[in-house]
Formats: C-alpha cells, sequence, structure tokens
C-alpha cells in the first residue's frame, strides 16, 4: 500500500472525519503536541537509518563472552535434545524409527531418511512437558527412540542427549542468544553515540 493510500485510509477513519467536521484538529495545542510527535518518529527513524550495517558481532566476541560469564548458562531443568519428526502417518512413523534404532546416526540410511523427512532439532526442560511426555522422552535412552500418536499424526522423537539440572550449556546451544545480547549492546552503544554526534553538531547556537 502506498503513502498517498494508506493517508486516503487514514483520512476517511468515521472518527477522523467527526474531529475534521468539529474542528477540533484546528486546535492549535493539538497542532503543537501532533508536530512534536511527528518530530520524535522522524528523529528515531533517521537514527535508525544511519545505524544500519554498522554494527555486526563475530564468533570470537561470542566466544569470549562466553567464557567470561559461563556460570550464566548453567541448566536450570533437566533437558533432553531430540530430532522430532512431526505430522506422519503409521508406516512412515515406524520405518522412521525402526531405520533410527538400528541404523548409526551417521549411517548411509538413517542419513538419507533425515534428508527426505527433515526433522527439527529441539531441546526440551522437564518442567514445560505435560507429566506423561516428560516420563516417556527422559524414559527413553540415548540413541533409542519413540512413537506418540497426536492429533495432527504422528510423531517419532529421537533422543541425542541428555543433559543434567545445574551442568554447562555448551556454546553451540548458547551462542544465537549470546549474539542477540551483543547485538542489543552494540546498538544501544552506537544509538547513543549517534544521538550525542547530532546533538553537538545541530545543537542551536
Amino acid at each position: 500500500m502506498s503513502c498517498a493510500s494508506k493517508n486516503e485510509a487514514g483520512k476517511n477513519d468515521p472518527i477522523y472525519r467527526a474531529a475534521v467536521v468539529d474542528r477540533f484538529v484546528d486546535d492549535q495545542n493539538l497542532m503543537e503536541e501532533v508536530l512534536g510527535f511527528n518530530r520524535k518518529i522522524i528523529a528515531a527513524k533517521y537514527v535508525q537509518k544511519l545505524m544500519v550495517g554498522r554494527v555486526a558481532v563475530n564468533m570470537t566476541e561470542i566466544d569470549s563472552f562466553y567464557n567470561e560469564h559461563k556460570t550464566e548458562f548453567k541448566r536450570k531443568d533437566d533437558e533432553v535434545l531430540v530430532l522430532v519428526f512431526k505430522k506422519l502417518n503409521k508406516n512412515t512413523a515406524i520405518k522412521i524409527k525402526t531405520t533410527l534404532d538400528r541404523n548409526a546416526l551417521d549411517s548411509e540410511k538413517t542419513s538419507e531418511m533425515i534428508s527426505k523427512n527433515k526433522p527439527e532439532r529441539a531441546v526440551f526442560k522437564r518442567r514445560s512437558l505435560k507429566e506423561g511426555l516428560s516420563k516417556r522422552l527422559f524414559g527413553v535412552k540415548k540413541g533409542n527412540s519413540l512413537i506418540i500418536q497426536q492429533d495432527d499424526g504422528f510423531t517419532v522423537f529421537y533422543i541425542l542427549e541428555k543433559f543434567n539440572k545445574g551442568t554447562l550449556k555448551d556454546l553451540v546451544f548458547v551462542s544465537d542468544e549470546i549474539q542477540a545480547k551483543l547485538l542489543a549492546i552494540k546498538n544501544h552503544q552506537l544509538k547513543e553515540k549517534i544521538i550525542d554526534s547530532l546533538g553537538v553538531e545541530y545543537a542551536k547556537p
């Protein structure tokens, strides 16, 4: 939708039209408030424009942050890492389970089956699961699988790894979280720097 069409849609709003008819839009205090609001939006959008492409986080920074803050990444609950095959018919689910249980994860048969069915990799916390599912998932040994019937078909869970509460999460499990945190910090710092710089350069004499 173009800016023009958006503006027309706003003008056709019945409440806005009522305000026009009542000449409420001519109120000077309201106009000053609207102008001030618009200035803030333009200023914020301008700063965002100046920030584009200027912030990045590399793996060295992520690794350094992880090593300096390892205690923040201890598990607060038992966890299980699984491959999840969703929305399967019964025969496909049984075939996947049989292939997983009889072959190594890196075997040709397993690799072909995984590539074909595109499972999701997921981590589940014990307390976040319903009791029945929790008992079944945490009751299966690493390297084994189970089938669960659900409303949208059958789901196969393959247990990749189990982790106890209090153990340290490996970097691979928290790198995205660290990257997001570092990006947020850098963006905030850059935003403050730009605002300070513009404030000095364009301050009234």
